[in-house]
Formats: structure tokens, C-alpha cells, sequence
């Protein structure tokens, strides 16, 4: 089985509707699964996402208190890509003593929500 090259792969997370950057992610985890019979769902986990900016954390956080749905673009190598529409599930942050702050982020979605466009 070909290896299929992971370092230009990125996940990147906006507040619904617009075009404001809330987080970018390397090394995510793109999964699908089918729940009951007829709900087929994808997740992303998000180890060490970088949030861009206070402003961005703050929506962000406020996005995953009310359960509000962010918008995600995935780009995959050779040119693979996704946009969708979820919720975030998990916000739970990294603090370590000499490196940046970093979150891990988990997001779920409906799969007819995840479209690719490219």
C-alpha cells in the first residue's frame, strides 16, 4: 500500500457564514461513521490546533458554549478538498510550560454536510 504524504494536509475552522479564521490544524484526524441505520456522520480531531487571535478564541469559545455549528475546510494532498458545516464537541486546551498554548478541538457532522470541492 502507497504512503500517502501528510505535511501539506490542513484543517482549518471559520464562524459559520463568514469568512473569520478561528483555528488552523495540522495532523487532524478525519473520520466517517454511520450511526443507527440511516445517519452516516464524519468527525475531526484536532490535536494542538492554533487559534489565530483573541478575537478568534473568544468566538470560538463562544461558538462551542451555545452549540452553534462553525464551518471547516479540509485541504488533503494532491489537491483533495472539503468544506462542511458541524459542531464543535470537545475545546479543551493544552498549557504546557516552554511552548505555545495549543487546543484540541473534536468536531461532528452530518457526511451530506462534508462536500468536496475540488
Amino acid at each position: 500500500m502507497a504512503k500517502r504524504p501528510g505535511t501539506k494536509c490542513k484543517v482549518y475552522i471559520y464562524k459559520a457564514g463568514t469568512n473569520m479564521a478561528l483555528a488552523a490544524q495540522r495532523n487532524a484526524t478525519l473520520s466517517h461513521s454511520a450511526e443507527g441505520t440511516d445517519t452516516e456522520v464524519f468527525s475531526i480531531a484536532c490535536n494542538k490546533a492554533f487559534i489565530t487571535d483573541s478575537e478568534a478564541y473568544e468566538t470560538l469559545s463562544e461558538e462551542y458554549i451555545q452549540g452553534n455549528s462553525v464551518d471547516i475546510y479540509i485541504y488533503l494532498p494532491p489537491g483533495t478538498e472539503y468544506f462542511g458545516n458541524c459542531t464543535i464537541t470537545t475545546f479543551d486546551n493544552d498549557i504546557p510550560f516552554e511552548e505555545l498554548c495549543t487546543w484540541s478541538i473534536s468536531l461532528q457532522g452530518l457526511s451530506t454536510q462534508l462536500v468536496v470541492v475540488k
